[in-house]
């Protein structure tokens, strides 16, 4: 998620936790600890790309990581503060920073929560990374927490509404994930289109429209469906090409490459020798464009040893990619 939804879900659970013993401490470091796995992102510039994406939302976001860092951060703010106890600052880390974990498993980008016992990336895909409907409302519960007075039942019960109103939107997202599956099993059904694997993730700003990859043999069809889509929606296919990639696909950092995208992926070359490899699983705004990809990776070099660089994502968002994405979520 958004480091904003972070840290107010953080500052809401550290108001429950210790919220009627420290006043605005609690805000204050259970916002703290609500971003701290994301601060992995001071690392990954630092790291060669292939491994960077793997990097980030790995360790940091683990239950172990958690585990070994509440206590710490639990004894130094004890030892600031001299209020409460250690066990109950401890908590207030650990539900954070779980919490961060916890709900950035509904992205697609996903988190490696059983970090070391597995790299497996936990991904639901059914959140998108910011969603309007989702940060504003408990944004603006948490401003009218602040406002309140610090050792108030009010201020409980607005963090509590904070964190029932997020636990509920998951639920939603998770439901409404299963609603756009049926409906794009309906369409695929209807234009007589054979796959084995269907993927589907909401686009940023909003559980109501969300972008399909139907895979088969040798490619995907995809296309974006929304919740008040009326007609049938418009349905394009882009072929995988993974036989250009030729003898890059047998180097160990293009299969890890591969392995991040979950095989949704594509593989273009133009006039230069270069190949491009395109992550497939990330929506853009740009609906009509033959460029949306969001992850975009060119190899260059040996096959034994590649050079592998990640492009600036293309996330196509002005004035206009604003009104047609109005446009398109109310299909008018």
């Amino acid at each position: 998620m958004d480091s904003l939804t972070h840290i107010v879900l953080g500052a809401a659970t550290g108001q429950v936790v210790l919220g009627k013993e420290v006043g605005n401490k609690s805000l204050f470091w259970g916002a703290i600890a609500g971003s701290l796995p994301d601060f992995d992102a001071i690392f990954t510039p630092f790291i060669e790309p292939v491994s960077s994406l793997l990097f980030h939302r790995g360790p940091s976001h683990s239950l172990l990581f958690a585990l070994i860092i509440a206590p710490i951060f639990g004894y130094l703010v004890h030892r600031i503060h001299k209020v409460s106890s250690i066990t109950k600052w401890t908590g207030l880390f650990l539900l954070s920073i779980v919490m961060h974990s916890t709900i950035d498993i509904f992205n697609t980008y996903g988190t490696a929560l059983l970090w070391p016992f597995s790299n497996v990336r936990l991904a639901f895909d059914s959140l998108g990374i910011i969603d309007l409907f989702l940060i504003i409302p408990i944004l603006t519960l948490a401003i009218l927490m602040v406002f309140k007075p610090q050792l108030s039942l009010a201020r409980q019960k607005i963090a509590s509404s904070i964190l029932i109103f997020t636990l509920a939107f998951v639920l939603f997202s998770i439901g409404n994930k299963q609603l756009i599956e049926h409906r794009v099993k309906q369409q695929l059904k209807k234009a007589s289109l054979d796959y084995n694997h269907i993927k589907t993730a909401p686009l940023p700003l909003t559980n109501f429209l969300w972008l399909f990859l139907v895979e088969d043999s040798s490619g995907y069809n995809y296309g974006y469906i929304g919740n008040f889509d009326e007609k049938d929606v418009l349905i394009r296919y882009i072929p995988r090409n993974h036989e250009l990639l030729g003898n890059y696909a047998q180097n160990d950092e293009i299969l890890k490459l591969i392995r991040f995208t979950k095989g949704f992926y594509t593989v273009k070359q133009f006039e230069d020798p270069s190949l491009w490899l395109y992550d497939l699983r990330f929506g853009s705004m740009a609906f009509e464009s033959d460029d949306w990809y969001v992850f975009s990776f060119k190899l260059d070099g040996n096959p034994n040893s590649p050079s592998v660089s990640r492009a600036h994502p293309n996330r196509s968002f002005g004035i206009k990619t604003i009104k047609d994405y109005w446009h398109r979520l109310f299909n008018s």
